[in-house]
């Protein structure tokens, strides 16, 4: 077997694309005789037949489908590094889309993403924030910060930046007025907001110090929707309440909140960035996700 002409492959391809071997020679601007030997030459090669052919038409035997499919993802590979390098696009420019939950994003991804425009000023962002997950194929969407267990693919990559997990909080003023409870029984004697969501409040799930697991059900006069509304209201001293960690943790340092009943600790969950498996990843991509693996994971960094 011969070496393979890579020269041949644009000529296959043309053939492929265009239909026939004339068809081919005018579109390269050859003849249709240096088009025949060409694929003659690399049919012989591969030792293979790439096209049965007829007086009018070629069409492509299993094999030559089989090398298309391959040589023409392989080019449009080059061809976009090429374009990469010769139009100066090291200048990082272009949309790139991202999705977040809304009050994750709304707190440490938008704010992200704001100052990287300052760097690039070519850079245009696009944000899908909502808390469903985003088909990133059928959606054209560039990167992804998801919470929680990620499915098994072959398409996406993910990078694991950091966990979710709620937290027992209550304002300073509050725990002095009405005491520090110090098991979930004493719950019951204090001033609760409860979180709703789809029309159900949702129970505070924890597990004690022996790993046991404990779902407590909040009673409360007080019920949201929006866990930064609750966190609100907390710090003005209407209750205890179930927070994401690093929604409350920034309060927490300035002393605005006291995390409290430590000794119950909800399941953690990863946070991720997550993006589509790529053999050419653009420079524009390439920024935005290693400024939220950076530095998104350093916000998130609670211990």
């Amino acid at each position: 077997m011969n070496k393979l002409d890579l020269n041949c492959l644009p000529i296959f391809i043309a053939v492929v694309e265009s239909g026939n071997f004339t068809a081919a020679s005018e579109r390269l601007h050859v003849t249709r005789s240096a088009v025949s030997k060409s694929i003659s030459r690399l049919e012989n090669s591969l030792g293979v037949a790439l096209f049965q052919r007829t007086t009018r038409q070629q069409t492509l035997t299993d094999d030559g489908m089989v090398l298309y499919e391959y040589a023409s993802h392989a080019l449009n590979s080059l061809q976009e590094a090429s374009n990469f390098l010769e139009s100066g696009k090291r200048n990082v420019e272009g949309k790139v889309c991202i999705t977040a939950p809304r009050l994750l994003g709304n707190l440490y991804v938008i704010p992200l993403l704001i100052e990287l425009m300052s760097l690039y000023p070519k850079l245009e962002i696009e944000t899908l924030l909502n808390d469903r997950n985003v088909d990133l194929q059928q959606e054209g969407v560039h990167v992804a910060v998801r919470v929680g267990q990620l499915a098994d693919s072959n398409q996406l990559i993910a990078h694991e930046i950091g966990h979710h997990k709620m937290i027992f909080c209550a304002s300073p003023d509050y725990l002095t007025a009405n005491g520090t409870p110090t098991a979930l029984c004493e719950l019951e004697k204090h001033q609760l907001i409860a979180y709703t969501q789809g029309g159900h409040i949702l129970p505070w799930q924890v597990y004690d110090r022996a790993q046991q697991e404990h779902r407590y059900l909040p009673t409360s006069k007080l019920i949201m929707d929006d866990m930064q509304t609750i966190m609100l209201a907390t710090i003005k001293g209407a209750g205890i309440a179930y927070l994401p960690h690093w929604l409350a943790q920034e309060k927490i340092h300035s002393g605005q909140l006291v995390e409290i009943l430590s000794d119950y600790q909800s399941a953690r969950y990863p946070i991720s960035v997550v993006w589509v498996a790529t053999s050419f990843l653009p420079l524009k991509i390439r920024v935005v996700i290693d400024t939220i693996r950076e530095k998104l994971a350093l916000s998130l960094r609670s211990e």
